[in-house]
């Protein structure tokens, strides 16, 4: 789709512009802040949107924005061009494409944790340090807690899931002992 070439052209060259891996990473905090904003804010999301709006107020409030948050100038000329371009539309893409671009500048890899409960700062860090030498790379963990899980944990990396949950567990015995029925009925049957 046109919106995830544009997000990913964006972010190569934003990438491309920044030699520092510290000032990427920086970048990056740069561009989740304005996509937060844009969540948060629905009417900023729409003035940006707003075709009768001139560009000249879009291009102030991006840049005071940026100056509130102390943005890289290349994050800043990112915004100006993206608001010249009349592509900010595509920040939440620009955004998104960028995180990977980082990741695999900086040899991370994101992980989604999902717990039945909130896990220790002890047991994040024992986890970080075994999917560290799992994947190769550094972990990046965002943690979230679903109680329906009852327990275990779910592991999400990129199209890859571990399912140690005993919500899943639970599912799989399930299936096997309708397998089972269905089986023994077919063969008495």
């Amino acid at each position: 789709m046109i919106e995830n070439q544009i997000g990913k052209r964006f972010a190569e060259a934003l990438s491309d512009s920044i030699t520092d891996d510290d000032r990427v990473e920086e970048a990056r905090d740069n561009l989740r802040q304005f996509c937060n904003a844009m969540e948060q804010d629905s009417q900023l999301g729409r003035f940006f949107l707003h075709p009768s709006i001139p560009e000249e107020n879009k291009a102030a409030l991006v840049m005071e924005f940026c100056e509130k948050i102390s943005a890289l100038e290349e994050v800043r000329n990112l915004m100006r061009m993206l608001v010249e371009r009349q592509k900010m539309c595509f920040v939440k893409n620009v955004s998104a494409y960028f995180d990977e671009v980082v990741a695999r500048r900086l040899n991370q890899a994101r992980v989604q944790v999902v717990s039945a409960q909130p896990l220790s700062e002890d047991h994040i860090k024992k986890l970080k340090t075994m999917l560290d030498r799992v994947l190769g790379k550094s972990a990046l963990l965002e943690t979230r807690v679903d109680e329906s899980l009852l327990g275990g944990l779910k592991l999400s990396v990129g199209s890859l899931v571990a399912d140690a949950s005993i919500k899943n567990a639970l599912a799989l015995l399930k299936q096997s002992i309708e397998k089972e029925e269905v089986l023994s009925e077919f063969a008495s049957g």
